[in-house]
């Protein structure tokens, strides 16, 4: 799997989280809807209904978890050990 792709269901948990703490996301109908999404594969409808977390909020938030992930590929050249 590659580990730079959001892919909905294929997102570690653990990745997730480490993720999420990197925004400014707090809401957390939204972030267990991310969660579900991203984590368990449930399509954005079905995670936003199963927590009753805004659709509009819900997509700005994955998009802002995109960017922290693209964010973090930056810097991955400044960790990688040669």
């Amino acid at each position: 799997m590659d580990v730079h792709n959001l892919a909905p269901g294929k997102v570690p948990a653990e990745q997730f989280d480490l993720l999420l703490a990197g925004t400014d996301i707090r809401g957390l109908r939204v972030a267990e809807a991310l969660r579900l999404h991203l984590v368990d594969g449930l399509t954005p409808k079905e995670a936003c209904e199963q927590t009753r977390a805004n659709r509009g909020q819900f997509s700005l938030r994955l998009k802002a978890i995109h960017e922290e992930n693209q964010r973090v590929i930056q810097l991955i050249k400044f960790y990688s050990i040669p």
